[in-house]
């Protein structure tokens, strides 16, 4: 009897100690926790768990890990789903792309959600209103683009304004489409024409803003320095930068232009004089020394009102658009008939009206 119960003790024991042993959970897979009683949570909690739906766990958060938990579809637009995958898909390509950041909390992971939730929503919603002009705006999204893609100077510097801005190309095309779809119909309900002479009273009101900047190209060695470098280190620096100039075999540069803004006063100042083919002395900024080659340098100038006609128009015309385009889409939202599955029932605020990210200021760009 003894024998018996010592050998039950051990079983129990192995069972208890087996029960008590958590499964080995994969590093980045979502761990559901336990759902606490709706009623006992207090007043912060917040809306998820105040609902009873268990949060999702993440050993490694990451821009698209607090969407797991949403629901498939994640809402419906008059009968069209939006897929789960294809939002968490959008999240992903900003990671990828460098436009989100991977490691974020709670309220950052769902806010970008939601504002992509939001643009897709927007999207749909708009392609119905427009289904029988969709020729027209599928055009004026290429002359769109096509002055995009002039105005920043090529594809790859394009991509890079995007970036800079934290949008990617499918999040700015779907935009851009969005956007020329309310557009033509604002231009069935409200048809506007931008005259000369608004355009003449514009140009002579921001003379300013319309100059082209002087600029430079230029080539340039570098030599970055420590946090309180000593005067050895300097002297080696400096030796290695003169060594990389006497060899005159510069880096590769591209043609665009460089101004004063973006090259900093340092190394800006240092140019100001040289002829073409030059080169600078020792130059010291936050980042190191520097020496640079002048390639070429433009004056600053004034562009003349028929140069100016094309882009003043283009700004002009987004100007008029902008309230037109909110009050046609706010009229599409109260006919639709939307269903959101995500922690929002509607949508959050401070979001963008067209729940997108909008690019019209390219002109800015200088680089």
């Amino acid at each position: 009897m003894r024998t018996i119960s010592c050998g039950l003790l051990v079983l129990l024991m192995g069972c208890r100690h087996e029960a008590e042993t958590p499964p080995p959970v994969e590093i980045g897979a979502p761990v559901v926790a336990p759902v606490a009683d709706a009623a006992s949570l207090p007043e912060t909690a917040t809306p998820a768990a105040r609902s009873g739906r268990a949060p999702s766990i993440q050993r490694k958060p990451t821009m698209w890990s607090h969407v797991a938990d949403w629901p498939d579809p994640v809402a419906v637009v008059d009968g069209t789903p939006v897929a789960k995958k294809d939002l968490v898909a959008e999240l992903q390509a900003g990671v990828e792309g460098g436009v989100l950041a991977n490691d974020v909390d709670e309220v950052t992971g769902l806010r970008a959600a939601a504002t992509a939730l939001e643009a897709r929503i927007d999207a749909l919603i708009v392609q119905k209103a427009v289904a029988t002009d969709a020729g027209k705006a599928d055009a004026a999204v290429q002359v769109e683009l096509a002055r995009e893609l002039a105005t920043t100077g090529g594809r790859e510097k394009w991509l890079k304004a995007l970036k800079r801005r934290g949008v990617t190309e499918e999040t700015h095309m779907r935009t851009l489409r969005t956007q020329a779809q309310l557009h033509v119909l604002v231009e069935k309900e409200t048809p506007f024409k931008v005259t000369d002479a608004e355009l003449r009273e514009r140009y002579e009101s921001q003379r300013a803003m319309l100059a082209v900047p002087a600029a430079v190209q230029t080539a340039e060695f570098s030599e970055a320095l420590p946090v309180g470098a000593t005067a050895a280190q300097i002297a080696q620096a400096q030796a290695r930068l003169d060594a990389q100039v006497s060899a005159g075999k510069w880096p590769k540069v591209d043609s665009s232009w460089q101004t004063a803004r973006a090259l900093g006063p340092e190394r800006w100042a240092a140019l100001q004089g040289l002829k073409v083919g030059a080169v600078t002395p020792q130059v010291r900024t936050a980042f190191g020394l520097h020496r640079l080659k002048l390639l070429a340098q433009r004056a600053s100038r004034q562009p003349t009102f028929a140069e100016a006609k094309p882009q003043l128009a283009a700004y002009v015309q987004r100007m008029k658009w902008v309230p037109l385009d909110a009050i046609a889409l706010a009229k599409l939202r109260a006919a639709a008939k939307v269903q959101r599955f995500s922690p929002f029932d509607h949508p959050p605020g401070g979001l963008p009206l067209s729940g997108a990210v909008t690019m019209a200021a390219f002109e800015e760009e200088e680089d």
